[in-house]
């Protein structure tokens, strides 16, 4: 699998390759590469990450967002839906709790801000779980407003459902969404900025 020129996409087309394979190649690129090539993947492609990292090392809060942080962290994302693919999820310590908010402009107007609880996944002590289904009492300073996954069109597109995702790399996950407990084979793949 070694080659200098392959992207992330091309290592993930090899039958053979390994999570931590694709974890050296992702760190030794500097943060924009990392987005643009996690960004390039298609559903196809995110599918296959989500299955080749099952067996990945745990990813933790504290590799999400360091304890230490006291404002916001971005990571760039990119979603196998059909449309408004590009997007960031944005995370903030708030007292002992990691929340979460999608940043999509062109499509916030019509979804909300899709803000979630994240923590070590219960049963999957690999994973860690974006939890639409728990939203924050108030929004950390600078982030939309708080709006509840319950109704309205926000129910359609965030309402039952928790994001799983896996390590690939220290700063690259790969996610599976499910609703009310069932996969619905849809992923994203994020990069921190």
């Amino acid at each position: 699998v070694a080659n200098t020129h392959a992207t992330f996409a091309d290592l993930l087309k090899h039958t053979d390759v390994t999570q931590a394979q694709l974890a050296a190649h992702l760190d030794a690129l500097d943060a924009g590469e990392r987005v643009r090539q996690s960004r390039a993947l298609g559903k196809s492609l995110q599918r296959r990450l989500w299955e080749v990292c099952a067996d990945a090392p745990i990813f933790t809060l504290e590799d999400l967002i360091p304890a230490q942080e006291t404002g916001t962290v971005r990571w760039a994302g990119k979603n196998s839906l059909p449309l408004f693919t590009h997007f960031e999820k944005r995370f903030s310590r708030q007292g002992g709790a990691v929340v979460g908010f999608n940043f999509n402009p062109g499509i916030a107007w019509f979804t909300g801000p899709g803000y979630f609880t994240t923590v070590q996944a219960p049963d999957r002590p690999r994973e860690i779980l974006f939890d639409y289904t728990r939203v924050p009492e108030r929004a950390p300073a600078g982030w939309p407003a708080v709006k509840p996954n319950t109704g309205g069109t926000a129910k359609l597109v965030y309402g039952g459902m928790h994001d799983f995702c896996r390590r690939v790399s220290s700063t690259v996950i790969i996610g599976a969404a499910t609703r009310l407990g069932k996969p619905i084979d849809a992923y994203f793949v994020l990069a921190r900025t």
